[in-house]
């Protein structure tokens, strides 16, 4: 079976799509021929094109590189006006048995609806409304929006359209990254039959407690390690992330709070502070993936103070890493981050009760180990690429046999 895999985040790997597409090529190739279509893209001088990308993969895949990645959010139209021109090129050199899309990116909005293309199995990672709404809550709750904040409400409207339009196509197939997701597309009318839950995954084998390195986040004075690894936007809690900082202060001062995916002035911009407390505070800014298994193993406690997401893989990195999470209960983050079993969950936009959570768990070090050992058992068991790929694998045959 060949596989065209669009792939519009990929290397450098800066956020949840791209750890999925990582990790599920990485096992897909093991077992079925995968042709990855992606854009270049840059980290520093380091050019990310299908040289590299073949090679990061082993030569396992081919790489197929057709257009540019400068921004965080206008390149992926210019991914979907790419795919337009040169997919009916690619496809009678290649002739797949299927395509594999990732949703809400959208990356052939444009290609299935003006070229014929082979049956399609679309990966459901978020949707527009609930992107929308998570904007809409994390307004309420103050600080700003970053630049794919603003593009996602200036075009919502048309961003709404080009949804329904491609999840209104009738012959996809749909791998729902939680049962939460799959709630979501049962309301949008999509047939039950025509939905699977493909659960993201995490290596337990790169991400593990061993990798600890104690003295490696802290810096002087400081005991604890608090990590938020994750763009810091106001969807992903920003503006409650700076309120429960000083409230942890006050009650274990000798805390550290570190921030991955950001430079600190970008930072701070989303993340008001108040002098007293910016000493405590870390940006690491954006970290290269095979640091990150070292930086997760290296805290005590890793929060998710979002607004929205279905099911980020970050939460799997923590508790694989055993480290427990303090997250709040939207879509499917309760199905792995289990109240008092594998970490805490707290009330969503609050900024009191993240910091309630935060500070049981760093003055109880017998809980933070239970928890973090129950949380690795947890991932190890249900949530790896293998287990990922063989559903994946069940809805490739599934389109192929109908195509």
């Amino acid at each position: 079976m060949k596989v065209c895999f669009l792939a519009p985040e990929l290397l450098p790997n800066r956020g949840g799509v791209g750890s999925y597409c990582i990790g599920l090529i990485r096992e897909l190739s093991r077992r079925v021929e995968v042709v990855v279509v992606s854009p270049r893209r840059w980290e520093g001088s380091e050019t990310y094109g299908a040289p590299e990308i073949e090679a990061y993969f082993d030569h396992q895949v081919r790489a197929e590189v057709i257009s540019e990645s400068r921004d965080s959010f206008v390149y992926n139209a210019r991914f979907q006006a790419a795919l337009l021109r040169q997919f009916p090129t690619l496809e009678r050199a290649e002739r797949f048995d299927l395509v594999h899309s990732q949703h809400a990116h959208m990356p052939d909005l444009l290609s299935g609806a003006l070229n014929p293309t082979p049956p399609t199995v679309r990966t459901v990672h978020s949707t527009i409304e609930g992107q929308r709404e998570g904007i809409r809550e994390a307004d309420r709750q103050g600080g700003g929006r970053d630049t794919a904040d603003q593009w996602q409400i200036a075009l919502a409207p048309f961003l709404a359209g080009a949804e329904r339009s491609v999840l209104g196509r009738r012959h996809d197939q749909y791998l729902a990254v939680s049962d939460w997701t799959r709630e979501q597309l049962l309301g949008l009318g999509i047939a039950g039959e025509r939905i699977r839950v493909a659960h993201c995954g995490v290596d337990p084998k790169i991400f593990r407690p061993e990798l600890r390195e104690p003295g490696l986040l802290k810096g002087p004075g400081a005991q604890h390690v608090v990590l938020f690894p994750s763009r810091l936007t106001m969807i992903r809690g920003s503006a409650v992330l700076a309120k429960a900082i000083p409230l942890v202060l006050r009650e274990v001062p000798d805390t550290v709070f570190v921030i991955t995916g950001r430079k600190s002035d970008d930072a701070r911009k989303v993340l008001p502070l108040p002098p007293e407390s910016e000493e405590h505070v870390r940006f690491l800014g954006h970290q290269p993936y095979d640091r990150l298994p070292t930086i997760y193993a290296s805290s005590d406690v890793v929060v998710v103070p979002t607004f929205y997401d279905n099911f980020p893989i970050r939460v799997l990195e923590a508790l694989a890493s055993g480290v427990p999470v303090v997250a709040s209960p939207v879509g499917g983050i309760p199905e792995v981050v289990l109240q008092e079993k594998t970490g805490l969950l707290t009330a969503t936009g609050s900024a009191p009760a993240l910091a309630e959570g935060v500070i049981r768990l760093l003055r109880d070090e017998d809980l933070r180990d239970r928890l973090g050992r129950q949380g690795r058992a947890l991932v190890a068991e249900q949530f790896t690429w293998r287990r990922a790929a063989d559903i994946t694998l069940e809805a490739y045959q599934t389109v192929a046999a109908a195509g």
